[in-house]
């Protein structure tokens, strides 16, 4: 085959004006971009499809030549081309470069043809992982609608993108890419979604509220977020699960044993209450009642809160009861006048003081107007005790009333017919009441002496504690 150099008239053809100015035009259009592409300088990648075009030269044009893997084309003469990396008029300049051994002053033109397309990965919490058809950079927003957004629930999220070197570019929440610190995703590149969702923290911790919370995190985590616990948060809670259930939670072991407690779940609240401290003031106080007190509170800070003891007090005989019914005695008069062998136990929750009175008594229950204990006067009766009272109601049977002792050798029981006292029947008994004596008016005539003495010696006990 004779050398293109040697066709007389191809170099007779340039001497013509109409193509001398037509190879100008090619010229002109070789250094520009190609419609096809868009704006910007793009350069050429791996599956990319570009046409060339020699001019007056058909058998070396291509119609559609693909970026090998290798990054290049083949063109005829010209051979394997490095066309990767470069702008469609840097490779139209390399052709003819290699073409300038065979052809005088050979004008191409280069254009692309078909832009491949590099996805990026868009995985984690979306409606639709996976890959997503780019063909340029997008902002991690648009990568997250593009994978049809978020999961059901989701309040927001964190996000990573891993580069094609492997580097990695982090925002922390969603509401960070609002303000400028969207960084971006480029084909090639992925993006991983941390889904958060909101959990709700109420009761005594610095900031209750709802918080974002990610898969993995667990309730301590949830806690710092809202500012820890309050002085006065109890050391146990509750969590509530969305699906209606419950369970208990040791705070005590999250904040002094330094564990992590559970996993926390879309929509779970935890519940910190309020540590109750009560202590009851029972008997002869000043002002008796159950009363609130401090972590490290004494019996004596209690006798305080109370207004003191009244003046028939019995200090000496007081009671310490805890709320699991343990008792001890404690002498409150020793602690009061802050003897240096007092013993001032610290109160616990539910603990109850009582102090007994020196007054005698006596108690009047069962089918009364007011039950309960009362003042012994001198020489009063049983009849006057029930008077004091109020009387008996209409369902109650007074002929079958029992007068409850203790005496030398136990608990004596007798029978009494008040209602023949009432009607001041000849040889009815009224008998002179005693500290301690309880009446009792019952409704069921038909109850046994055992019945009875469980019942009274119950009401004798409580006049002991309380009275």
């Amino acid at each position: 085959m004779p050398s293109i150099k040697g066709r007389s008239a191809f170099t007779r053809s340039l001497r013509t004006p109409a193509r001398l100015s037509a190879l100008l035009l090619a010229a002109l259009c070789a250094t520009c971009a190609s419609p096809n592409e868009p704006a910007g300088a793009y350069r050429l990648g791996v599956d990319d499809v570009v046409s060339v075009h020699v001019l007056y030269h058909p058998e070396l044009s291509i119609e559609a030549a693909t970026v090998g893997p290798d990054g290049r084309i083949s063109v005829p003469i010209a051979g394997n081309l490095v066309v990767a990396g470069l702008r469609t008029e840097e490779v139209a300049a390399a052709i003819a470069a290699a073409l300038a051994a065979e052809l005088r002053d050979p004008h191409v033109t280069v254009r692309l043809e078909k832009r491949h397309v590099e996805p990026i990965y868009v995985l984690g919490a979306v409606r639709a992982p996976g890959a997503v058809e780019v063909r340029a950079p997008v902002s991690v927003t648009e990568a997250i609608a593009l994978a049809q957004g978020l999961t059901a629930g989701a309040s927001g999220c964190s996000t990573v993108v891993i580069g094609a070197d492997g580097r990695e570019r982090r925002s922390d929440r969603l509401s960070d890419l609002a303000g400028g610190g969207d960084p971006g995703v480029a084909p090639g590149e992925t993006l991983l979604v941390s889904v958060q969702y909101l959990a709700t923290v109420i009761g005594r911790v610095a900031q209750p509220g709802r918080y974002p919370v990610e898969k993995g995190d667990r309730v301590a985590e949830l806690l710092a977020a809202a500012g820890g616990l309050r002085d006065d948060a109890s050391p146990e809670g509750s969590l509530l699960h969305a699906d209606g259930s419950s369970e208990a939670l040791d705070l005590a072991a999250l904040f002094e044993r330094g564990e992590s407690g559970p996993p926390v779940e879309p929509g779970m609240i935890v519940v910190v209450p309020e540590e109750t401290r009560r202590v009851a003031l029972v008997g002869a106080f000043s002002a008796p009642g159950k009363y609130d007190f401090d972590a490290g509170d004494r019996v004596s800070d209690a006798l305080a809160l109370g207004g003191g003891i009244a003046d028939d007090a019995m200090p000496q005989s007081a009671v310490l009861m805890s709320g699991d019914g343990e008792s001890r005695p404690i002498n409150v008069e020793a602690i009061l006048q802050a003897q240096e062998s007092a013993e001032d136990p610290a109160l616990r929750d539910g603990d109850t003081i009582v102090v007994p009175r020196a007054t005698e008594r006596v108690a009047v229950v069962g089918m009364v107007i007011r039950p309960g204990p009362m003042l012994l006067e001198p020489r009063m009766t049983l009849m006057e005790a029930i008077a004091a009272a109020g009387g008996w109601h209409e369902e109650a049977h007074p002929e079958k009333t029992v007068l409850w002792r203790q005496g030398g050798d136990g608990p004596e029981m007798r029978q009494i017919n008040a209602e023949k006292l009432l009607r001041g029947a000849a040889g009815a008994e009224n008998p002179a009441l005693t500290g301690g004596d309880i009446i009792y008016v019952p409704r069921d005539p038909s109850m046994t002496t055992d019945e009875l003495s469980r019942l009274l010696l119950g009401v004798a006990g409580l006049m002991r504690i309380a009275f």
